[in-house]
């Protein structure tokens, strides 16, 4: 929840010397060592993710939309309370000014799920309670027969946390002596008991111009709170856009589950486990869950992941589920489509009942006739990827349910197909496919929980013998990496760094010869997994958007197969970095989503290489997206765009010509399929 007013409180805290910087942390009254129990008395952490959200609760009135942002849940006397920052809803696609968030929406429900009842806000900016400028992240407890909200206020002498507290939960009072503490940045408050004591856990900068923490100070008393210290250190030191908010931690079989975001989007939070609460670290990574200002709620044995934000109209809600094993990735298109060995536009998705997978043929492309949707195998942990031989023969690449293993099934001369078979390797996602210059299939690969990244290539071109899978071909990664040829052949793998603190590359030396032997840094820090397209003047473009999905920057190369040029911005807000698609006639095109799925933008290049096209709407109005659409040529030489809603209904638009203007959206086929978001584990 960072737009422009926050980066400028960001970027005026590095004149406020006088406030607290927080550097080495002191040592907590109860020691770490107090939660290192041995290894035999305490299980391994449990892998986090989430099923699909619901829509629970719309807080808009007769006025209008409105948003929900951070909020809390706590349950009192058998009803379910919420508070939340709630402000009116901006265009479809667009941002609100944080600065007009002044108040704390109520409501209640016998459920989490509902149905809710609004009440009246629960809480209005104050100026003369020691100059609050705007009302942020409440949090909520119940102690000593009250309860006690904790907020984020501002103010001209440093970002503050308040405190109000109320017996019904209705009336609100502040506390007289006023702010706890001020801090640089201080903000998003959460409160835990922790080893007979009270913890704050709270967003903030280590000093001015440094990295993005979050803190926690502890408390006997919920008043009176020790000195900061530093429970995760992020590790990008821009402090124009925060990638450490809404923090939430949960304490679940010895093990403490940090839930932090905005990670691999606006709309993403990561989870870090770890036996200490106080110290987090990016190696303890633990699982994601699809939703922005994520809190977990728990209902008796049943567990909950609520989420909210600019880009949604009110409060969502998703079983939580704890894991023995990594979930796996979903691919970054959904769903997928390329020419098979008759010339023919194929297209695969999951079915949304049983994740069976499924195939659309294009019978005549001159007609725009296609098959109904049919089985093809299944069913897929993730929507497959697809790599095409020298000889037009499709490879369907799938990962199995669960993330046991990867599968692929290879496409016959005549158009038919052989049996699924084993592929084996790492299965964290379904892998990247490209052709090398021999004309050789090679996969790169991700291991559960984005250990690793593996590579394995087809013996010769249009094999069916593959060689080994290369295990240590690369590191830790934030996501599964995106491969391309050069226009010389030379195969290049981006990869987004663990907690996207950065985009890298790898590269071949020679055609068809060996691999830098270091993933080289391409990029400042980024947001979610990179995207990579070339363009007939044969250079490729690379486009990652930014921390938070504030906005989407494309970097290509000067020459072909050279160097490369700076980045540049492309889209504004983004859920995921842009597709591209080349035209018939070699200019690119981009198609960009933003958060929420309301909007889809739409670029172009003016010429192959050239620069882009103002461009401007390109989606439904009305109608949301679940994932960034895929686009593919038939064989006529006419972009295909295919996109996924939010209720799983699949929309296609094709061009009237190569390279030429665009027909109407229309209806795809009448099956209901896994409307998956990008980027997102696949539960």
């Amino acid at each position: 929840m960072l737009p422009i007013s926050r980066r400028s409180l960001l970027r005026g805290a590095a004149g406020a010397g006088a406030l607290p910087i927080l550097g080495a942390t002191a040592a907590p009254a109860v020691a770490a060592s107090a939660f290192a129990a041995s290894s035999a008395d305490v299980p391994p952490p449990h892998w986090v993710g989430a099923g699909p959200f619901t829509y629970v609760y719309d807080p808009s009135t007769t006025s209008g939309p409105r948003y929900l942002n951070d909020h809390t849940l706590v349950k009192a006397q058998g009803r379910w309370h919420l508070f939340g920052i709630v402000g009116d809803s901006a265009p479809r696609g667009e941002s609100p000014d944080s600065a007009e968030e002044i108040t704390f929406a109520h409501a209640s429900a016998p459920t989490p799920t509902g149905p809710w009842t609004t009440h009246a806000d629960a809480l209005t900016l104050d100026p003369s309670y020691y100059g609050e400028e705007h009302l942020w992240a409440p949090h909520v407890v119940e102690a000593g027969g009250r309860y006690w909200m904790f907020y984020a206020a501002g103010g001209a002498t440093g970002a503050a946390i308040n405190l109000a507290t109320s017996t019904d939960l209705f009336t609100w009072t502040r506390e007289p002596s006023g702010p706890l503490f001020r801090g640089l940045a201080a903000r998003d408050p959460m409160v835990l008991r922790v080893g007979g004591e009270w913890v704050m856990y709270y967003t903030e900068l280590s000093g001015p111009g440094g990295h993005h923490v979050v803190a926690y100070r502890r408390s006997a008393d919920l008043v009176n709170w020790s000195e900061p210290g530093v429970a995760f250190t992020d590790a990008s030191t821009d402090a124009t856009v925060s990638v450490t908010e809404s923090p939430c931690v949960v304490e679940r079989d010895g093990w403490y589950y940090l839930f932090i975001g905005p990670r691999g989007g606006y709309e993403g939070t990561d989870v870090l486990a770890s036996r200490d609460p106080f110290h987090f670290e990016l190696a303890g990574y633990a699982g994601h869950v699809a939703g922005h200002a994520v809190e977990v709620v728990r209902d008796g044995d049943t567990w909950h992941a609520s989420a909210a934000g600019w880009f949604r109209h009110g409060l969502y809600l998703a079983p939580l589920h704890w894991r023995d094993s990594p979930p796996p990735w979903q691919s970054a298109d959904n769903p997928v489509a390329g020419l098979d060995a008759l010339g023919r536009l194929t297209v695969f998705a999951l079915d949304a009942a049983d994740r069976s997978m499924l195939r659309r043929v294009q019978t005549d492309p001159h007609t725009d006739s296609w098959s109904e949707w049919e089985p093809f195998g299944g069913p897929a942990g993730a929507v497959p990827t697809l790599g095409r031989t020298t000889d037009g023969r499709l490879e369907v690449f799938s990962l199995a349910p669960g993330g046991a293993k990867l599968h692929h099934r290879v496409q016959r001369a005549d158009g038919g197909w052989y049996a699924w078979e084993e592929f084996g390797g790492p299965a964290g996602a379904a892998p990247a496919v490209a052709r090398d210059a021999d004309g050789r299939l090679e996969v790169f690969a991700l291991s559960p929980g984005g250990g690793s990244v593996a590579r394995r290539r087809q013996r010769s071109a249009g094999a069916l013998v593959w060689d080994g899978w290369e295990v240590g071909f690369g590191g830790a990664a934030g996501a599964p990496p995106v491969v391309a040829a050069n226009a010389d052949g030379r195969l290049e793998v981006f990869v987004l760094s663990p907690g996207g603190t950065g985009v890298r590359h790898r590269w071949q030396e020679t055609t068809g010869g060996p691999w830098t032997p270091a993933w080289h840094p391409y990029g400042t820090a980024a947001g979610a997994a990179p995207r990579v397209g070339r363009d007939g003047s044969g250079r490729l473009t690379v486009a990652a958007i930014g921390p938070s999905g504030v906005g989407t920057f494309a970097r290509r190369q000067s020459v072909a197969s050279g160097g490369w040029a700076e980045w540049l911005p492309l889209f504004g807000w983004s859920a995921a970095a842009p597709a591209f698609a080349t035209n018939a006639d070699g200019r690119l095109e981009a198609f960009s989503l933003s958060p929420g799925g309301a909007r889809l933008s739409h670029r172009w290049q003016v010429a192959p290489g050239g620069d882009w096209a103002p461009g401007g709407e390109f989606g439904e109005p009305g109608l949301r997206l679940a994932a960034t659409p895929t686009s593919a040529l038939d064989s006529t030489g006419r972009q295909h765009v295919f996109a996924v809603t939010a209720a799983g209904g699949v929309r296609a638009r094709v061009q009237e010509r190569p390279s030429g203007g665009w027909r109407p959206w229309a209806a795809f086929g009448e099956r209901t399929v896994a409307p998956l978001v990008s980027g997102s584990p696949a539960l």
